[in-house]
């Protein structure tokens, strides 16, 4: 009963959204479900940004004390970062194949997190080994639209803003 209440609120969290219509509801849950199992140990899914600018540039990540940017940071800084946002189709795929390299071969010089993130925080380990490419597609699609199309993240067209 409890699961099928919360698909209900997901759906119609979903329909009441401006998602785009490239968006699929079920490659999005399996991506969640990957991303809660194989990197939350790490990441946290998703804070207010407002809070992580504070937490990092004011604070010096002492009020949270994350150990990695979390799915959010990421969603947003795929999106900026990588590709342009003029066709979402063949955003994924770029923004699939720089994850699946950062992934396999984490380097602090390919970041796209900001340097006021970012300094907080040691290079991953590489993932190799730990998830697959099919499992990288599926997280690459949940943190693409974990933020930015659901009207959460002001910040999202106005970097200007941090």
């Amino acid at each position: 009963m409890k699961n099928l209440l919360l698909t209900c609120v997901f759906i119609s969290s979903i329909l009441a959204s401006d998602l785009p219509q490239e968006f699929d509801g079920e490659l999005y849950e399996k991506g969640e479900k990957i991303f809660e199992n194989k990197c939350m140990e790490c990441h946290q899914k998703s804070m207010p940004i407002p809070l992580l600018m504070k937490n990092f540039i004011e604070e010096n990540n002492k009020t949270l004390k994350l150990k990695a940017p979390t799915g959010n940071e990421i969603s947003f800084r795929l999106k900026q970062q990588i590709g342009s946002r003029e066709d979402i189709e063949f955003h994924l795929h770029q923004t699939n194949d720089f994850l699946k390299d950062y992934l396999y071969n984490p380097d602090l010089s390919k970041t796209i997190c900001l340097e006021g993130v970012i300094r907080h925080f040691k290079v991953m380990p590489s993932m190799k080994g730990k998830i697959t490419e099919n499992e990288i597609e599926e997280v690459n699609y949940f943190l693409y639209f974990l933020e930015g199309f659901n009207g959460v993240n002001e910040f999202y067209f106005d970097e200007t803003k941090f």
